[in-house]
Parts: C-alpha cells; structure tokens; sequence
C-alpha cells in the first residue's frame, strides 16, 4: 500500500492542478527510467490546462541524448524555449 501511495504521487497526474509554469517535455523511447507515457501524460495534463509546452520524443534515445545530431538539436530546442520564456521584463 505504500509503494502504490508514493508512485501515486510521482504521477504527472497528481500535481496537474499545479501546472502553471510553461514546460519542455522530452523524452527517449528507449528511456528505461522515465517511462514514455509518464512523459506523454504529464505533457497532455499541459495541454489540457492551457499551459504553454512542447513535447520532444527521441525515438532511438534513452535517458540521455546521445547522438550527436540529436543533442545538437536537443540543446538549440532547450536555448530557444528558455530564450522565449526566460525573457526580462521591460523597464
């Protein structure tokens, strides 16, 4: 019964009501850690409350971005979305 409460609570379904802050998801298919679908629900619950996200999927990652043409995609996504969303506020 613990073990399925703390799992309960891990779920991006749980804290949905909380999703407030615009959010890049990305995700490797072969990602043993991070289940696909966790990945896949927490950016649908974004979706669903109208917060700004983008999900990538890796199909031939796993945890980590590992090819060089992906990571170099990877990271210009990760500059661009901090870029739009880390912004200053005017004076």
């Amino acid at each position: 019964m613990g073990e399925r409460l703390a799992l309960a609570r891990t779920e991006p379904s749980a804290a949905r009501r909380h999703l407030k802050t615009p959010m890049l998801v990305t995700v490797g298919e072969r990602d043993f850690r991070v289940p696909m679908n966790n990945a896949i629900q927490l950016w649908s619950a974004l979706q669903r409350m109208r917060v700004p996200g983008r999900l990538i999927v890796f199909p031939e990652e796993n945890h980590w971005v590992l090819s060089g043409e992906n990571s170099r995609f990877f990271y210009a996504e990760v500059h661009a979305w901090l870029a739009r969303w880390l912004q200053a506020p005017e004076p």
